[in-house]
């Protein structure tokens, strides 16, 4: 089985990552899907952005829960430590600002992750209110998903987009977990999933994360996992 590629905060080698250029240039490579995460900011804009704050993709350090978004725009999260200043300036992009690229790229798909920071800070109720309307329109096209498996719950009872659950471990109370919630993917770092043997049977595709080989890659989809997330995009150009 050909594993299906998936762009880790999009072509994060070559551009800065959660970037809209890296997103789109990992549909342009002909990857099928991009994850990114989310956070949401003082005004409640969701933002893509993996921290809570610019510290370590800028040189500047913004709160995304002490700034709007009219502020953190004038931030430059080009990573300089990664690229100095290739790609100055790389401004914070809003969720709404990728998705023209899905009805560009019809056939595309996006795993949107809740980051569990802004779960946090601003609940879960308030985070899903926000994220829902916008997705409405691209229901096919987008998947949530998120370690924290409430909100999940609460997704699922509050509109048709796919779940995907992020595992912190493989254990028999996760599973039992996971045949009650449903979801349509269960994700999980290489690591925690062996490749001796087949993983849990469900309603499931199973993600894996943190691939950075062929060989890695070609060995867990033998073994049913059909998805395979990784920040080496370039390495997987062969499959896509």
């Amino acid at each position: 089985m050909k594993p299906v590629i998936i762009a880790h905060r999009g072509n994060n080698q070559v551009f800065p990552e959660n970037s809209l250029a890296g997103l789109r240039s990992a549909y342009e490579l002909g990857c099928k899907a991009v994850e990114f995460d989310l956070q949401m900011t003082k005004d409640k804009q969701l933002v893509i952005l993996h921290d809570s704050d610019t510290k370590r993709t800028s040189d500047t350090a913004a709160s995304v829960f002490t700034h709007s978004y009219a502020q953190l725009r004038k931030v430059s999260v080009h990573e300089p430590s990664r690229f100095a200043t290739q790609h100055y300036p790389t401004p914070i992009s809003l969720l709404q600002d990728f998705l023209p690229l899905l009805s560009q790229y019809p056939q595309a798909h996006a795993y949107i992750e809740l980051k569990h920071e802004s779960l946090q800070h601003w609940g879960r109720q308030c985070m899903v209110e926000a994220l829902l309307p916008l997705l409405t329109p691209f229901t096919e096209q987008c998947t949530i998903i998120s370690f924290d498996l409430s909100v999940l719950t609460l997704i699922r009872q509050h509109s048709h987009l796919a779940i995907g659950w992020v595992l912190d471990r493989y254990s028999t109370d996760r599973y039992q977990q996971a045949s009650r919630l449903f979801p349509e993917f269960l994700i999980i770092d290489h690591t925690l999933l062996s490749t001796q043997q087949r993983p849990w049977v469900g309603s499931w595709e199973w993600m894996v994360y943190g691939v950075e080989s062929i060989d890695l890659a070609m060995q867990h989809a033998k073994n049913g996992v059909k998805l395979i997330e990784t920040d080496r995009l370039p390495v997987f150009t062969p499959l896509l």
